[in-house]
């Protein structure tokens, strides 16, 4: 019988100027958020960098290793990969340190409750399609969205799926959002296309939104003239789920080695059909987007296909975006 933690087992770090009674076993993020402490946060895995708060402690190396040399030298960490020191003092992030301003300039309305919506973040913006910004929403909220289009377009291009209890995504998709700022960050990400070797053949599986960083990838390896066959499978839950099909197919006709694959739940999982396709997937570069459990399972087969886990590239959020 494992034995509970007394009062004594605990330690103390400074938020905001409030002291708080930390669990040494948790995160940062873990502990001020047992103490109903507001903090940003959404995968809690390191991946969406929206955790970020600041000190001038000593903090482990896992916790910057994802941040720009800015941030870092700046004293930022994520707070959901620190466990807590004694006496640590941190403060939140500073916005401006962190975001900047773009305008929404425009949005299409999708079926399936998603948007794409288009932004223009003023001053230059270099990011790599498939990378993945940060916007802060109502109450300062924060939610992260991978980007589909590719530099030369000029704009942003998201995929938003409108959740009816949503925070940000009704806030961001509704109508009187065109012509107005928001806050931004970012790019962030390792999801995207590196033209090492244009024959190389890529297998690409989005569920839902996660096609979004597939067509920017997509997109960009044509700009980037690579050769080898690309497999795009793309799955929903229904068929209004499948907001983009018509763009897809064009986009099939346009180039001579790209095929895509649709397919809905009721047909068995997209991932199932594309490895059931690919059964030996040696030498392959891979792709996975969308749903965490499915993007997680999906790593594990495509590597036990053969695949190198240097070639296999992920972009899932599990995201908080509903009001609990």
């Amino acid at each position: 019988m494992s034995r509970q933690k007394s009062a004594t087992d605990q330690i103390t770090i400074y938020y905001e100027g409030t002291s708080v009674r930390c669990d040494p076993d948790k995160s940062v993020l873990d502990n001020l958020l047992d103490q109903n402490l507001d903090v940003n946060h959404c995968c809690k895995n390191g991946s969406c960098l929206t955790c970020l708060l600041k000190t001038d402690s000593e903090v482990d190396e896992k916790s910057r290793v994802p941040l720009k040399a800015t941030l870092s030298e700046l004293g930022y960490f994520l707070s959901c990969q620190q466990i807590p020191s004694d006496g640590m003092v941190i403060k939140s992030a500073a916005s401006d340190d962190c975001f900047r301003k773009a305008v929404v300039t425009s949005m299409i309305k999708k079926s399936g409750h998603v948007s794409q919506v288009f932004l223009k973040p003023y001053g230059e913006f270099l990011y790599k399609p498939g990378q993945f910004i940060n916007i802060k929403g109502p109450k300062d909220t924060v939610r992260s969205y991978s980007i589909a289009s590719i530099p030369s377009d000029n704009v942003l291009e998201l995929h938003i799926k409108e959740h009816q209890y949503g925070i940000v995504s009704p806030w961001l998709c509704a109508d009187d959002r065109i012509g107005r700022e928001i806050e931004i960050s970012g790019p962030n990400g390792e999801c995207f296309y590196l033209p090492e070797n244009q024959d190389q053949s890529m297998l690409m599986i989005g569920t839902g939104t996660g096609l979004a960083p597939l067509l920017g990838i997509v997109r960009d390896s044509y700009s980037q003239n690579h050769r080898g066959k690309i497999e795009l499978y793309f799955g929903a839950v229904d068929d209004p789920g499948l907001y983009l099909a018509d763009q897809l197919r064009v986009l099939e006709k346009k180039y001579d080695n790209l095929t895509v694959h649709f397919g809905i739940l009721k047909n068995g999982p997209i991932n199932d059909t594309a490895l059931k396709n690919h059964p030996d997937l040696k030498e392959w570069r891979v792709f996975l987007c969308g749903d965490p459990d499915m993007v997680k399972k999906t790593k594990t087969k495509a590597y036990l296909a053969g695949a190198a886990l240097a070639n296999i590239y992920v972009d899932a959020f599990e995201q908080a975006e509903i009001n609990p």
